[in-house]
């Protein structure tokens, strides 16, 4: 696999863009085909979606909700495993800081945890159809970093995390992913994040009402707080901060 630091100036792309200051970002880059180490190392994680995956239940507690694909479902199950995998790569790259957290059932999150301090960071990822400067600068459709249900009472269940970071893997739908994965060139992006405070500060946050395109064993809309990339930490300003606090409990 290769990695490789990108930066990109939003207004260069977008005249009007609401953020100002440059945001870097890590993209991963894996050849399947040709190259012997990748290929292992997906086969690894697509049986681990596909585990994940056969434990979702496709059919949603709302009824007025449409059932589920399975392929949508494994779709969601990749993004969400390969995700947490590369952060896991990109947060451990000098030291040792977070580990995988323990899955317990399917409506669990993809989440990991720093190794001394016991920090939660929820993983999730998007597919923008536009790439990834329209997802980032967009001055009225840009993506955001997705945190916390809206309600102030918290779904039970619910874990409070103490971050939040975002995967783009540029598709033109969620389930191209299942065939990209296997072919030279695949990419992902990692693309910061924001911290709960954040997710708490006026002006800061918006709140959305969606189901989230890789909510594994989710089911319906809810209404959630998000940070748009405008307000988000980049993925150096994310690292950073997820190291200030790795060895505070």
């Amino acid at each position: 696999m290769k990695r490789f630091i990108k930066q990109i100036n939003c207004s260069e792309h977008f005249e009007e863009t609401r953020r100002s200051a440059p945001f870097i970002y890590v993209k991963y880059q894996l050849d399947y085909e040709s190259n012997e180490d990748d290929r292992v190392l997906i086969d690894t994680l697509i049986e681990k979606a596909t585990q994940l995956a056969e434990k979702v239940n496709p059919h949603p507690a709302n009824a007025h909700e449409e059932v589920r694909l399975p392929e949508t479902i494994l779709a969601n199950s990749i993004a969400g495993v390969v995700s947490e995998f590369f952060w896991k790569d990109f947060l451990n790259m000098d030291q040792l800081l977070v580990r995988e957290t323990e899955y317990n059932e399917a409506a669990s999150q993809i989440d990991l945890e720093t190794v001394h301090g016991e920090k939660r960071i929820e993983v999730r990822s998007s597919f923008p159809r536009n790439g990834v400067p329209f997802a980032l600068c967009h001055p009225e459709n840009q993506f955001d970093i997705l945190g916390p249900y809206a309600n102030t009472t918290y779904k039970p269940g619910e874990m409070r995390k103490d971050f939040y970071i975002r995967t783009l893997f540029e598709a033109e739908k969620p389930t191209d992913i299942i065939e990209k994965i296997k072919q030279d060139n695949f990419s992902l992006y990692l693309t910061g994040g924001a911290t709960l405070s954040m997710m708490r500060t006026k002006g800061m946050y918006t709140e959305k009402r969606l189901l989230p395109e890789d909510a594994i064993g989710v089911a319906g809309v809810a209404k959630y707080r998000v940070v748009p990339f405008s307000h988000a930490l980049d993925t150096f300003q994310i690292q950073a901060m997820i190291r200030q606090t790795a060895f505070i409990k």
